[in-house]
């Protein structure tokens, strides 16, 4: 699998439907600069990546690397039909095969700039897979291609956005459970943490939830997000402070309370902590930049 990191979001730059007959083959191709997607509708591609080969039959897909060498390991032995993507991801990507998922939490990763600016998220994808769903995929793919009934303005436009469908399609696709059951199971943790930040939460209740032993996910969350999962659910108690501290004139004690912590004295050490400011030192900073928002 791959991980593109995102704002800004993957950019098609071009996209094709090509048909090789018996004898052709892809072009040799080295460190091309550009993601290159291959999709088969029919036949057999036969492709190989530096030391690596792959055999692209109908309904698979297959993603090419910007900085790899990609040729064929061998002619087409029937007519091939298959559709080509090329595209960017300006903010950067990586292997998962060499390295692990980056989460937004992730310090090393995330300049936590400005609370209100956009928010880093990684777009996780099958380098090679049997699409569970060719149809969708095949679809998306001729309406890229396709520029019937589409106004010269709207067009780019649109394509860019069956482009963003079409990723997601892929990303569907192959689960992180598939493959990678320790981040699977750091997801699961994760989504729990974040429905029930407002709850106690002890880590007896999180592995009956998960059924799990609890120093199970404990080790999990802190391979994938560096942080055991009540670090994790502090953090995510601190984001939800900090929208009620600048969106409501409600008291620390209430905020405190509304964010899932027992106490106001430690919603507050640990919130220091985390933003380097009191929750009133940080409040200060939006007021009259933020509209208020009473009881």
């Amino acid at each position: 699998m791959l991980q593109l990191f995102a704002p800004p979001l993957p950019t098609l730059l071009a996209a094709g439907k090509n048909t090789f007959n018996i004898g052709q083959s892809h072009t040799n191709r080295n460190k091309i600069g550009v993601f290159d997607l291959l999709v088969v509708t029919k036949g057999q591609l036969f492709m190989g990546e530096d030391s690596h080969s792959f055999n692209v039959s109908e309904g698979c897909a297959l993603i090419l690397y910007p900085d790899r060498h990609h040729y064929s390991t061998s002619p087409c032995d029937e007519v091939t039909d298959f559709f080509w993507l090329h595209f960017i991801a300006a903010k950067g990507w990586q292997d998962l095969s060499i390295s692990k998922p980056c989460y937004y939490e992730d310090k090393a990763v995330v300049d936590s700039g400005n609370f209100l600016s956009e928010t880093p998220f990684g777009i996780t994808l099958p380098k090679y897979c049997k699409l569970s769903n060719p149809e969708t995929v095949e679809l998306l793919c001729s309406k890229i291609n396709s520029s019937e009934n589409e106004s010269i303005y709207s067009r780019e436009w649109q394509r860019q956005m069956l482009f963003q469908q079409l990723l997601l399609e892929l990303s569907n696709h192959m689960h992180l459970a598939t493959s990678l059951p320790v981040f699977a199971v750091a997801e699961k943790a994760a989504i729990y943490l974040r429905k029930n930040y407002a709850k106690k939460v002890t880590y007896e209740e999180l592995g009956y939830a998960l059924s799990f032993h609890p120093n199970h996910i404990a080790r999990c969350m802190i391979q994938a997000f560096g942080c055991t999962p009540i670090e994790y659910l502090n953090k995510i108690r601190i984001d939800q402070a900090k929208i009620l501290l600048i969106s409501t004139d409600w008291s620390i004690d209430r905020i405190s309370e509304s964010s899932g912590f027992a106490q106001s004295a430690y919603f507050s050490r640990i919130f220091k902590k985390l933003e380097k400011l009191t929750p009133n030192q940080f409040r200060k900073q939006y007021v009259g930049k933020v509209p208020v928002k009473n009881d």
